[in-house]
C-alpha cells in the first residue's frame, strides 16, 4: 500500500493541509536523500513542506527506527564506559565527552524507547548527532558540546501542538 503524505500546498493558506498518496519517485528520493532530509528536519523545516520530508519524518517516527537510534546511542555509551576501541571502520566517539554527557544520553535513549508521539525535529537531531563527523560526538572543535546537543534533541522531541 502506498503511504499517504500530508502536505501544505505552496499556494494555500497557512492552515490548509492536503493528504495524498506518495509517488514512487518521492519514496525513492526519500530513501536516497535520507541524510540531507535529516539535516533539514533537524533545522526545523516542517515535514509538510515537501513529500520527501513527510516520508522521511514517517520513517524517523517508526518504532524500529527509534529503537535503532537508541541502540546506536547505547553502544556508544557502553563502549565509552568500558573504554573499548571503535570497531573496524567505525569512527571513534570522543570518550571523555560521551562520559560527561552520559546522563543526557541516557535520558535521550529512554525517550526514544518510550511509546507515544515524538516530534520529528528531535528525532532528526539525534540522527544527525550520530552521523555528523563534524558534530560534538566525534569532533572536539564542534560549535556545541555533546551534553547540550543531546539536551536540545530531547527538548525538540516533545510534540508541540499548534492550537
Amino acid at each position: 500500500m502506498t503511504p499517504l503524505v500530508i502536505l501544505r500546498p505552496r499556494k494555500s493558506a497557512n492552515g490548509v493541509l492536503v493528504a495524498r498518496h506518495a509517488r514512487c519517485r518521492e519514496r525513492l528520493a526519500s530513501r536516497l536523500g535520507a541524510t540531507s532530509l535529516d539535516y533539514e528536519l533537524a533545522r526545523g523545516v516542517p515535514p509538510e513542506a515537501r513529500a520527501t520530508l513527510a516520508l522521511r519524518a514517517q520513517t524517523l517516527g517508526e518504532t524500529h527506527t527509534r529503537q535503532a537510534l537508541a541502540r546506536s546511542l547505547r553502544h556508544i555509551l557502553d563502549d565509552a564506559r568500558q573504554g573499548l576501541q571503535p570497531r573496524r571502520g567505525q569512527i571513534a566517539a570522543l570518550r571523555a565527552d560521551v562520559l560527561a554527557a552520559a546522563d543526557q544520553l541516557e535520558r535521550l535513549i529512554e525517550r526514544l524507547l518510550e511509546p507515544g508521539i515524538v516530534a520529528t525535529r528531535g528525532l532528526a537531531q539525534v540522527r544527525v548527532l550520530l552521523i555528523d563527523g563534524g558534530g560534538p560526538l566525534y569532533f572536539r572543535g564542534a560549535n556545541q558540546d555533546l551534553g547540550a546537543a543531546a539536551a536540545r534533541a530531547l527538548r525538540q522531541m516533545e510534540p508541540a501542538p499548534e492550537w
